[in-house]
């Protein structure tokens, strides 16, 4: 019986002779391109800068600034004060500036001022007395603007005894009176009740003091601080 032959077909694979494809497949991402957007980037950096100058900003406005107490209303002598007689503002930091802050409101609650205080004064610690220290009887506070040589020294502190010399006492009356008068007399011994340094633009360079002495001496005080004819000598340390 006849045989038959049967031939297995193979796959043909290419020649790799010359001319022959040799290239592989070449390998595709899967992820999707990205694309840059150069806008964006320079939006951040915009908005970075601009947040660094606002809190410079900031920072530079709140360290110029302080929140003082001043006085609400007209402060009477010898009158407990409370939170309803001080008012907090803000002012331009100054390093001339004596002054309570709003934080130290308690240290002058419940004091007496020492004289009379407008509204609106930057108040600090030394126009105070505890209630107990208010003038006693037969005894005022007077104040005057002193200039340059009218008082003895530019560092006088609060509770310094000082003897008040009058200069110049023709016609101040009673002071002084006679043919001769003297070219200066001493009127009395005072305390030094509170002290105000001249302003930066005072050309004058004065000082406002306010001195605690007898009731009935300051009439001829009234007078000679009027004409400019007050000065005052150390008594004590």
């Amino acid at each position: 019986m006849p045989t038959t032959l049967h031939r297995s077909r193979t796959r043909s694979r290419p020649s790799l002779g010359d001319g022959a494809a040799d290239a592989e497949t070449p390998v595709v991402s899967l992820d999707a391109p990205t694309r840059r957007r150069p806008s964006w980037v320079v939006a951040g950096v915009v908005l970075v800068a601009m947040a660094a100058l606002l809190g410079a900003y900031v920072f530079n406005a709140a360290t110029d600034t302080i929140r003082i107490v001043v006085a609400a209303d007209t402060l009477a002598p010898g009158e407990s004060i409370g939170a309803d007689d001080l008012r907090v503002v803000e002012l331009g930091r100054t390093g001339d500036l004596r002054a309570i802050t709003a934080e130290q409101q308690e240290l002058v609650i419940g004091l007496a001022p020492r004289a009379e205080i407008p509204a609106g004064t930057v108040l600090n610690t030394s126009l105070f007395v505890p209630t107990s220290e208010v003038v006693t009887s037969g005894k005022v506070v007077v104040g005057a603007s002193f200039g340059a040589g009218a008082i003895p020294t530019a560092s006088m502190s609060v509770g310094q005894t000082v003897r008040v010399i009058i200069v110049g006492t023709d016609g101040l009356g009673a002071v002084g009176a006679g043919d001769d008068p003297p070219d200066a007399v001493v009127l009395g011994d005072a305390a030094v009740w509170s002290i105000e340094g001249a302003a930066s633009d005072n050309v004058a360079n004065e000082t406002w003091l306010s001195l605690l002495l007898d009731a009935d001496l300051q009439t001829d005080f009234a007078q000679a601080a009027a004409q400019d004819r007050i000065r005052l000598a150390l008594v004590d340390a």
